[in-house]
């Protein structure tokens, strides 16, 4: 059992300064913006609808109602499975007892550190391309579909009808993601489900975020597309990042995020990976809210772990568009 002694931490005092840092990015946007529910069981559910295509046909002077429309018939549900996410802590007796540089208590940074990983966890599995699955009580634990399985990376999910399914993607294929991508995408999006309910948000992968911020440098086999750009001479700086999208279908956010797209225990990122997603149609649905849990001391030194137990709710496929 891994455990931290005097003999494998790193900063126990001689002569380093008191600071301690963790360089490594935590922003978890989806889990962020996403609404909070609440799972009653392992498997929580939730209805959706669609409307019948227009019909204008007229009605002719004096017609009865003699037959009628069952205006349920396109309702269906949809639902997910929760997952159980854990990280785990030990610290030894003797290392509580040591002075260490910049840190005041071993098991407390021990316990917030676990927090800290436990809530990226779940930003990526909300954010992957694993499918759902049930505990069977041997070797497959219970599993949340991701948000880009939802989205049908691999294939759409077979639980999902036609009329429910995602319809805004972008496939680059090693190319740079344009802003005719981009518009191409907020279109489906629209033809779709006409104006989102809420403000678009772009969650982009490192190498994705930089090809938008391009979108002022790009050229087009026929023109130049090319930004006027203002500032004061005194700030000795020009900006070109673009945080906030706007084009002929909505506005959109771009947020950057090294969580998408990734496979378990994988430091790989997709760096041109993307999640377009409507806030108001998705949301995380806890059945154990976090918390930390401090198990007995049996001699070696303080041990605990800490839980939180979630799953996703995609409230409408069609509501979101991904780039892969």
């Amino acid at each position: 059992m891994a455990m931290a002694k005097t003999t494998n931490v790193a900063g126990n005092r001689e002569d380093l300064s008191d600071i301690l840092t963790i360089l490594e990015p935590e922003r978890t946007p989806l889990l962020s913006l996403a609404k909070k529910g609440k799972a009653n069981g392992t498997f929580f559910e939730w209805q959706v609808d669609d409307m019948s295509d227009p019909a204008f046909g007229g009605v002719l002077e004096g017609t009865d109602e003699s037959s009628f429309t069952n205006k349920q018939a396109n309702r269906a549900k949809l639902g997910n499975y929760i997952q159980v996410f854990r990280r785990n802590y030990q610290v030894s007796n003797i290392q509580e007892l040591v002075d260490v540089a910049g840190v005041d208590n071993e098991f407390s940074y021990a316990e917030s550190k676990a927090v800290r990983e436990m809530k990226r966890d779940l930003e990526s599995a909300l954010c992957s391309a694993q499918d759902r699955q049930q505990d069977d009580g041997s070797s497959n634990p219970y599993k949340t579909r991701g948000l880009f399985k939802w989205l049908g990376e691999g294939g759409q999910p077979s639980d999902v009808g036609a009329g429910f399914q995602s319809v805004a993607s972008v496939s680059l294929g090693g190319s740079a993601f344009t802003e005719a991508n981009m518009n191409g995408l907020l279109q489906d999006l629209y033809e779709a489900n006409g104006m989102p309910g809420g403000q678009l948000t772009l969650i982009a992968g490192p190498g994705l975020k930089r090809d938008i911020s391009d979108f002022a440098r790009q050229e087009s086999s026929s023109q130049s597309i090319a930004f006027s750009v203002t500032q004061p001479a005194e700030s000795k700086s020009i900006s070109l990042v673009v945080n906030m999208y706007e084009g002929d279908f909505g506005q959109v956010a771009v947020v950057p995020s090294l969580f998408l797209n990734r496979t378990s225990g994988s430091g790989t990122i997709d760096t041109n990976a993307g999640l377009l997603i409507d806030p108001e149609y998705i949301a995380v649905n806890t059945l154990k809210a976090e918390s930390n849990s401090e198990l007995e001391n049996k001699g070696g030194g303080r041990r605990g772990f800490c839980e939180v137990i979630a799953g996703l709710a995609c409230l409408s496929p069609k509501a979101h568009g991904k780039v892969n």
